[in-house]
């Protein structure tokens, strides 16, 4: 599975064959569904139709003779890919004609949902579509798994094209979260499906944005609207992660790559996992969530209103974790969880020092900054930045 994510199509050859060597001689009952799994994930890597139809055909029959209704469901998507849409309505309406809801709630529900929304997306059969966007938005973030066996891309990616073909205006932050997944993992097939097509009105030229160290503060804006910052921790900090796109950092490392927080990363000592410094952060993130989540409602964001949903839930589990009957403080060493609030709190204050002098790239960074025990930029490709964070 792991050649195929990679297209190592050469190595995925190799593997798929001694695959069905070693079932043959185990006797392994799954061995046939196992390797047309992958043979038909090798067609689709490869855009082999003749392969591709032939795969659908033995999904088709397979899933008709055993009731299998996520078996079927990839069938539909295979004629599909295989250039036959009329074959792939059909069964997909056989499958789901009274609605998305009526798919068994069992270990294939994602992998099937995830299956028809595309079809119902490729083919603008609304009322599947709307069902697949309600059904998959709880699965953000996650990867779609056929039973473990088979990675079939990420819910975000369904959920791109669910919201593309409704005509919603989040379309492109589910398409920025899909191509950040796959860029993490190195999965280019299902990235270079959501390169964003040539002629595309809503694609940008990247812009050319000064983030970088000056002898005396920092110079951040376009060029003819920058401005001089005071040097304070958190621009350090972003200029780290933006020179890293993509990539996850501790914010204990992040702190000490950059000269670090007096107290953040020198002791390991176990202590109180909630003192009371970091008990009044917690309580005033939440506050921050709440008002942050309401803006994200009146603006339909989906995106950014289920990401600080989540985000809510960790905090107060982290929370509900470190405290015991009667709000008794445990203890662990605080040195990680010290870490993520010292750079928390910088990076926060260098972004409403950015937003003083410009709103719009203040707001560009919140949405591709991420922040907590590990920190990360993720680049949106709906709106390309060339940054320059060399003066």
């Amino acid at each position: 599975m792991f050649a195929l994510v990679t297209d190592n199509l050469d190595e995925a050859d190799r593997l798929i064959a001694r695959t069905a060597e070693l079932g043959a001689t185990t006797a392994e009952p799954d061995v046939e569904a196992v390797t047309h799994s992958l043979a038909a994930t090798r067609a689709q890597r490869a855009g082999d139709t003749e392969a591709l139809r032939r795969e659908a055909a033995a999904y088709e029959a397979h899933g008709t003779l055993q009731g299998i209704p996520s078996v079927s469901a990839q069938s539909a998507l295979l004629w599909l890919q295989a250039g036959q849409p009329e074959r792939a309505l059909a069964l997909a309406q056989q499958l789901a004609g009274a609605g998305l809801d009526h798919v068994p709630r069992d270990v294939f529900f994602l992998v099937t949902v995830a299956f028809l929304t595309e079809i119902a997306a490729e083919l603008n059969a609304e009322p599947m579509v709307a069902d697949g966007a309600r059904l998959l938005e709880p699965y953000a973030g996650r990867a779609v798994l056929n039973a473990g066996a088979m990675f079939h891309g990420v819910a975000d990616d369904y959920l791109f094209r669910a919201h593309s073909s409704l005509g919603r205006a989040d379309a492109t932050g589910w398409r920025h979260s899909a191509v950040s997944c796959y860029e993490r993992i190195g999965a280019g097939w299902w990235r270079d499906r959501l390169a964003w097509p040539s002629g595309d009105p809503v694609r940008e030229r990247a812009v050319a944005v000064h983030f970088h160290q000056l002898d005396r503060g920092w110079l951040v804006g376009r060029d003819g609207a920058t401005a001089v910052l005071p040097d304070v921790k958190g621009l350090h900090y972003i200029r780290y992660l933006l020179q890293r796109p993509g990539l996850e950092v501790e914010a204990a490392d992040l702190a000490a790559a950059v000269g670090g927080h007096p107290g953040v990363t020198i002791s390991q000592a176990d202590t109180d996992v909630i003192d009371g410094e970091a008990l009044r952060a917690y309580r005033a993130r939440l506050a921050e969530i709440d008002a942050e989540l309401s803006e994200a409602q009146s603006w339909a964001d989906e995106p950014r209103s289920g990401r600080l949903r989540l985000e809510r839930e960790a905090l107060l589990g982290e929370i509900g974790a470190a405290t015991g009957l009667g709000g008794r403080r445990r203890r662990f060493s605080s040195a990680g969880e010290r870490a993520r609030i010292a750079v928390r709190k910088a990076i926060v204050s260098a972004l409403n020092r950015v937003e003083q002098h410009d709103s719009s790239l203040a707001r560009q960074l919140r949405d591709s900054l991420r922040t907590g025990r590990a920190c990360r930029y993720d680049p949106d490709p709906a709106r390309p930045v060339a940054w320059i964070l060399d003066g």
